[in-house]
């Protein structure tokens, strides 16, 4: 089977990692998977680079951000002339909508990777009716990756979607020395981790608010945070809370050896998909500590492998790692096992077993 998959770029993202799992492991069963990013690929587009040489890697050089009719008649001549049996799409952009309607012949997929109503952009909004009108035609199939995702789907366009649950290959961990050893300022210190981008889904102004009360509350406890500075205003925000117990390691490509050797993750989201990051925290035994939002509820039952927020509120999250800390060392290693049992629903295998079910559909 010849299947595109075509995306913007490849960041540091949930979604790009999500992309570059996907296609490595459809190209592994044998299949001809091409990658194409619009934008031009830059040096710190880690996950473009992480793509195997068994995935074809193309690019239509787009430079500068902004609308531009010619990256539309260039993703449609590009799309035309592949000939590819599926082309999946990770975001519909205004790039796609030409494609869409001039090739009635073409199956085009498309994955939604967070809450529905969190995939309409500012500027998308104002073309919800057409979108909406696509995935009712069948002329873009939908593609959801939980059941909180495919809910949310239901609910907002009234029509269905396939249910493929996003899955990642069991994650390298080196045992070498890392930010997480060097965390600990006595030898009862608890290193805790918050892997996500800089932005306002990932409720980062909450998440040192509670950690700072915890500080100031005598609690020897460390936070790291590991991620890109999307939002410099969410950034300004966080960055008087920095000391020696809330660090900000910055844009990390370990983050699963991070987690291996931290006492838990923290993940106290206002929305989500199914986050790669917790996926990587079951699979190497860490303790997620997470709002009960998007896939999160699906993979995550409180108390048995993880431990769930009553709400992503400061005062909920705060009474989360109240908990946490309350837990006994057999507690502790008891959610430690069930985290790595219940990883392999969500094995790479798995998810890509689904998306080609959908695509001989």
């Amino acid at each position: 089977m010849r299947i595109l998959h075509i995306h913007p770029s490849m960041l540091s993202g949930g979604i790009e990692a999500m992309i570059c799992a996907i296609a490595a492991e459809m190209a592994r069963q044998g299949h001809d998977v091409t990658f194409c990013s619009i934008y031009q690929p830059k040096p710190d587009d880690i996950f473009w680079y992480r793509l195997p040489e068994t995935v074809h890697k193309e690019t239509l050089g787009k430079q500068s951000t902004g609308f531009s009719l010619n990256e539309v008649f260039s993703v449609y001549r590009f799309i035309r002339d592949g000939h590819y049996d599926v082309v999946q799409l990770h975001g519909f952009f205004y790039y796609f909508f030409l494609s869409v309607l001039l090739l009635p012949r073409q199956m085009f997929y498309y994955t939604f990777h967070n809450d529905a109503k969190k995939e309409s952009f500012k500027w998308d909004v104002r073309f919800f009716w057409l979108k909406k009108l696509m995935f009712r035609l069948g002329r873009v199939r939908a593609i959801t990756i939980s059941p909180a995702s495919q809910q949310s789907f239901r609910e907002l366009y009234r029509c269905q979607s396939a249910l493929c649950e996003n899955g990642i290959p069991m994650p390298t961990v080196s045992d070498a020395v890392n930010a997480v050893d060097e965390a600990h300022i006595t030898q009862t210190t608890r290193v805790f981790l918050h892997p996500g981008r800089i932005a306002e889904a990932k409720n980062q102004l909450v998440l040192v608010r509670v950690f700072d009360r915890l500080v100031r509350e005598g609690q020897d406890v460390v936070l790291l945070i590991a991620g890109r500075k999307e939002d410099d205003a969410i950034f300004r925000q966080i960055r008087p809370f920095f000391s020696d117990r809330i660090r900000f390691l910055g844009l990390r490509t370990d983050v699963p050896s991070l987690m291996a050797k931290a006492d838990a993750m923290c993940l106290p989201s206002v929305w989500e998909g199914l986050p790669v990051t917790l996926l990587e925290c079951l699979a190497v035994g860490c303790i997620p500590i997470c709002s009960p939002v998007g896939g999160i509820v699906n993979a995550i039952e409180d108390g048995r492998n993880g431990l769930l927020s009553k709400s992503s509120s400061e005062e909920d999250y705060y009474q989360a790692m109240m908990r946490f800390l309350a837990l006994t060392t057999d507690e502790i290693a008891q959610l430690k096992e069930q985290c790595t049992s219940s990883f392999q629903p969500y094995h790479i295998s798995n998810t890509v077993q689904k998306y080609l079910q959908e695509y001989s559909r």
